[in-house]
């Protein structure tokens, strides 16, 4: 038996697109996509209220960062801040659906501004203080004294250029980092008599470049490394983190360097110039901290003979009791980057093959980058359908075989949002279709002769 759980919610996802990259739709669209294939009511577990604590980030982040975050004053809409159209943007088009289909009222309710989500976000904390045992909140909110940070604080911290400091922040990091954590806590512990493996989602987790106090490259919070921690709290031992997004997992490595027990792999882009410049092969320290660094182009064939020849070799020989793969969908063809040519089956191929073949280990998966909105939604639906139609307990192979056909005809179900994807003409593989206006080619820059040198010095390092 495996037992499914994800942290998923209306709620979550308007949370989730205050983040200013998320264009104030990313996770709204993947949540209702998900949702319009029923694929929610296959899940063992659905989070739908995460919270996480100012004491929570402080087991990583560094007391100074976190005040700065934290600050009441930030969870309101800021001076510089015209965005509230913007952000809203989806609740008309929502609205406009259900009044042109005569449908009853959403599932759940839209929050139709942040005030108001901001609201619903304090019924939430202090439901969860009152079921706390511990007073760990009321203390740091005494103990914490925030000044109005200075240009010179602003750098220190990087509250600029990528990472500014945006309205509702403090709610943006409780919610997303309380969804990943929640997960672990989802966890029965290793030392259980009855072993039932579980696989869990969170698409809005997957920070992967902060630092203990710097944040970096869209990423305040670091829930990945939070969520380490608290499954070495739980009992668990040995972790494997396996990193497919675009950029260099740097934050994590960084943080787990030095342990034997912790096992980073991060696949990424390493040319010159390219953020955040790390994870050459010279940095690796096999088995514990490899880096698999390619070049622009990168496609699904050269993708699956790295899984093959290196990352599943490496996880076989840690034997981890957790394993944590970020999905970032920012190398996949049509992102906004343009720098790989992963495809939606491809990539997801390649994670269902380690989900696949480390029966005995937890998985956990959370999202990451990705830049088109509209192939993430698409992706991370995907991936989810791939998940439930061999694992859910309550799926019927039958019902959920065809949810997604592979007919490059095959359409994007009628839902709340079903007229963003109309200059897709509503094709669920518009980016894979041979012909198509968005499918493209990339020249590849990674060679046969690199990829076997790669290997090489990778299995080299091994022995």
């Amino acid at each position: 038996m495996t037992k499914l759980v994800i942290s998923a919610s209306t709620f979550q996802s308007q949370v989730a697109d205050l983040l200013p990259c998320n264009n104030f739709k990313k996770s709204q669209l993947t949540y209702s996509l998900i949702q319009a294939y029923n694929l929610f009511d296959y899940f063992d577990v659905i989070i739908r209220k995460p919270f996480c604590s100012k004491e929570d980030m402080i087991r990583f982040h560094s007391r100074p960062y976190i005040e700065q975050m934290m600050q009441a004053k930030l969870n309101g809409i800021q001076e510089y801040d015209h965005m509230e159209d913007n952000w809203n943007q989806l609740n008309e088009v929502s609205e406009a659906w259900y009044r042109a289909n005569d449908e009853e009222t959403p599932r759940e309710t839209r929050f139709s501004s942040r005030e108001k989500l901001l609201e619903y976000f304090k019924e939430i904390v202090e439901s969860k203080c009152d079921e706390s045992d511990s007073d760990d909140d009321k203390h740091v909110q005494k103990k914490m004294k925030p000044s109005n940070p200075d240009q010179e604080m602003l750098n220190e911290f990087n509250f600029t250029g990528d990472c500014p400091l945006f309205s509702f922040l403090p709610m943006y990091l409780q919610v997303c980092t309380g969804a990943t954590l929640s997960l672990a806590r989802e966890l029965p512990p290793p030392s259980s008599e009855n072993f039932e493996r579980a696989i869990q989602i969170n698409w809005d987790g997957g920070r992967h470049h902060a630092s203990k106090n710097h944040a970096s490259g869209f990423c305040y919070i670091n829930d990945i490394v939070l969520l380490i921690q608290e499954l070495r709290k739980k009992g668990f031992q040995r972790v494997s983190y396996i990193d497919f997004d675009l950029h260099h997992g740097d934050g994590v490595q960084n943080a787990f360097k030095y342990s034997n027990l912790i096992q980073t792999i991060s696949l990424h882009l390493y040319e010159s110039g390219f953020f955040p410049g790390t994870g050459s092969l010279q940095e690796n320290k096999a088995p514990g901290l490899v880096n698999i660094p390619m070049m622009h182009g990168l496609n699904d064939k050269y993708l699956y003979v790295i899984l093959l020849k290196i990352i599943i070799p490496l996880v076989d020989k840690h034997n981890p009791q957790v394993i944590i793969i970020q999905s970032g969908g920012d190398g996949l063809l049509g992102d906004k980057y343009d720098e790989w040519q992963l495809s939606i089956r491809g990539l997801a191929h390649s994670i269902m093959r380690i989900v696949n073949k480390f029966t005995d280990s937890h998985v956990i998966i959370l999202g990451g980058g990705g830049y088109n909105e509209l192939i993430m939604s698409r992706f991370n639906t995907y991936l989810t359908w791939q998940i439930v139609k061999r694992y859910s307990s309550f799926a019927n192979i039958q019902q959920t075989k065809d949810f997604i056909s592979n007919d490059f005809d095959c359409l994007i179900p009628e839902h709340e949002f079903s007229e963003l994807y109309a200059e897709d003409n509503y094709k669920y593989w518009i980016y894979e279709q041979p012909g198509s206006i968005r499918n493209r080619t990339l020249r590849d820059n990674n060679t046969p002769a690199m990829i076997k040198q790669c290997i090489s010095t990778i299995r080299d390092a091994l022995n």
